[in-house]
């Protein structure tokens, strides 16, 4: 499983949990939790992409200087 999957499955068990509170607060903070879950995940997926970037261009640079 990648890291922005762990992070989105975290994301959901706060979802989980917060639609099972009963309190409104503790249900806000568990919303609030999941959002954050949900920007690590983005996060990890732009710097996975931009690694992948990197990754090509450094590749092309190689078969182009050979």
């Amino acid at each position: 499983m990648d890291l922005a999957q762990e992070f989105r499955r975290h994301a959901e068990e706060c979802r989980r949990m917060a639609r099972t509170t009963r309190g409104l607060e503790d249900r806000a903070g568990w919303n609030r939790m999941a959002e954050r879950w949900l920007l690590c995940a983005q996060k990890a997926e732009s710097e996975t992409a931009a690694a992948i970037n990197r990754h090509r261009k450094s590749t092309a640079v190689g078969r182009n200087a050979a």
